[in-house]
């Protein structure tokens, strides 16, 4: 049996995020419907003129090792990031042995820090699919997708590419830990591009992500719609690695409500992208 889940911004209402979403049927007795809230908003904070320094293939992007490097990191993301933090988020550690946990990662040139990102596999997201019984799903989320909960520039060094640079080294990051897709929320025409030079398909702004994982025979579509609350918001994501089981198809909800592109003939989804096809732009 397949299950429909419906992913709300901590700040939407399920009523608000069915008018976000046309076309939305309920199946009862051949699925199920339920409200989750999606922990986290992905933001990306690169704008501005800067001053060129050294070259942009110097600055040294790891993760934080120690207290005083990741307080560093979070003060940066907490200062430059507009719209606040999701306050349910875990309090990043140091990560001194790289494993696959919430994690701070610093852009240093020299001593001196440029720019950071904080990146987490989507546990929250898991735990609220096991606890309405879609394990499978559960499963498939917290191994395979990787969530980028905030990154940001110094303002004195933006307009150098450290912001891509950045991006990048999340990406290789995500994939060393054997997670295939790396979704994210740019919140200004600027960030876009720069998700879009770094091989991240772009969605039009406020248009809902969809995911269908299918998992030990299991199928699930996950709609993650976007309010109006951040103006031209809009969903970015790029697969970094290859999975057949579990297996990620990636798309869009298609707001006119037509069918077009639609895998089973019911739902309005146009698929863009799936984790067994390879890596686009690699």
């Amino acid at each position: 049996m397949s299950s429909i889940i419906l992913l709300c911004s901590c700040r939407t209402s399920f009523a608000r995020c069915r008018s976000l979403i046309p076309g939305l049927p309920m199946f009862p007795g051949s699925g199920k419907v339920v409200v989750m809230r999606l922990f986290g908003r992905f933001k990306d904070l690169l704008r501005g003129p800067a001053q060129r320094h050294e070259s942009v293939s110097r600055i040294r992007i790891v993760p934080t090792a120690d207290q005083v490097h990741t307080d560093m990191v979070r003060d940066l993301l907490t200062e430059q990031i507009k719209h606040g933090w999701d306050k349910s988020l875990p309090k990043p550690a140091p990560n001194p042995d790289d494993l696959y946990r919430p994690t701070l990662i610093g852009a240093w040139s020299q001593d001196r820090l440029v720019g950071g990102a904080f990146v987490m596999p989507d546990s929250q997201d898991a735990q609220c699919l096991a606890v309405r019984g879609a394990y499978d799903a559960a499963e498939a989320f917290e191994r395979c997708c990787c969530m980028i909960q905030g990154i940001a520039v110094a303002p004195e060094r933006r307009g150098e590419g450290i912001g891509t640079r950045i991006k990048h080294a999340v990406d290789a990051w995500a994939a060393h830990h054997h997670a295939c897709l790396v979704p994210g929320i740019p919140t200004n025409d600027e960030a876009c591009r720069m998700n879009q030079k770094a091989g991240y398909v772009t969605l039009p702004p406020l248009v809902p992500l969809v995911v269908k994982i299918t998992h030990h025979g299991h199928q699930t579509l996950c709609i993650f719609p976007i309010d109006d609350t951040v103006p031209g918001s809009r969903w970015a994501f790029r697969p970094v690695g290859q999975s057949a089981d579990p297996a990620l198809a990636i798309g869009q909800w298609n707001m006119e409500g037509t069918r077009r592109g639609d895998h089973d003939g019911r739902l309005p989804v146009q698929w863009i992208a799936d984790t067994t096809a390879g890596i686009p732009n690699a």
